[in-house]
């Protein structure tokens, strides 16, 4: 945990090229299909840390890996 302030903040142990991220409410990464931060569709929990791509890598959802946007 990352203290803040005197505050425990979640955070999430991701895979190398990736890191921890904390929206509140959560929002969608980067990806092949959206390559920018964005709002999630449904309803989008707090406190929730999820793992984005390092930057400027963006997500392909077909294949789980980080990918160079001109990869997708």
């Amino acid at each position: 945990m990352m203290m803040v302030q005197g505050q425990g903040f979640p955070t999430r142990k991701c895979p190398k090229g990736e890191h921890s991220v904390l929206y509140c409410p959560q929002k969608a990464e980067p990806s092949c299909d959206n390559p920018t931060i964005h709002e999630l569709d449904g309803p989008a929990a707090c406190d929730i840390p999820q793992c984005f791509c390092n930057t400027p890598t963006i997500r392909n959802t077909k294949t789980g890996k980080c990918v160079m946007p001109k990869d997708c």
